[in-house]
């Protein structure tokens, strides 16, 4: 009785231990969100802009940490996350109303500084935008705009 119930132990032991390997790969998104950690900030960036005038949300939204945190210039926090990103682009991305152009582009390690134009049903803004991109994605963004 001893034997059996000791390998019982065993047994649930290391099922136990199996499962919870298992559930700590399965979710970890930060390993299958991390897909652009081999590309500099500026790739990263770059990226975003082919998105957004492909308006492709989908692949646009990936390039994003999910606690993004998004400002308007220089500490007004605007929100954070993937929803506060979603309410900002989705609509425009489905309408395919938006298109942006860098006028001007430089970087400095986790800081990529875009000066922007956003075309918006032909309507022009000017922005600086300095994103900051930490393991292949976009951790915090924020917009300088021209009112």
């Amino acid at each position: 009785m001893k034997k059996i119930t000791m390998i019982s132990l065993i047994t649930l032991f290391i099922v136990a231990s199996c499962k919870e390997n298992t559930q700590g790969t399965s979710n970890d998104t930060s390993t299958t969100k991390q897909n652009y950690s081999n590309l500099t900030p500026l790739e990263v960036v770059n990226k975003r802009m082919n998105y957004f005038n492909e308006h492709n949300y989908d692949e646009f939204i990936k390039l994003y940490n999910t606690d993004v945190k998004v400002y308007t210039y220089p500490d007004n926090l605007m929100g954070t996350g993937s929803d506060r990103l979603a309410s900002i682009f989705k609509s425009d991305f489905e309408s395919k109303s938006v298109a942006v152009k860098i006028v001007n582009q430089m970087d400095n390690g986790p800081y990529v500084i875009n000066h922007e134009i956003v075309s918006n049903n032909g309507k022009k803004t000017k922005y600086i935008s300095i994103y900051k991109v930490e393991k292949g994605l976009i951790s915090a963004v924020s917009f300088v705009r021209d009112f």
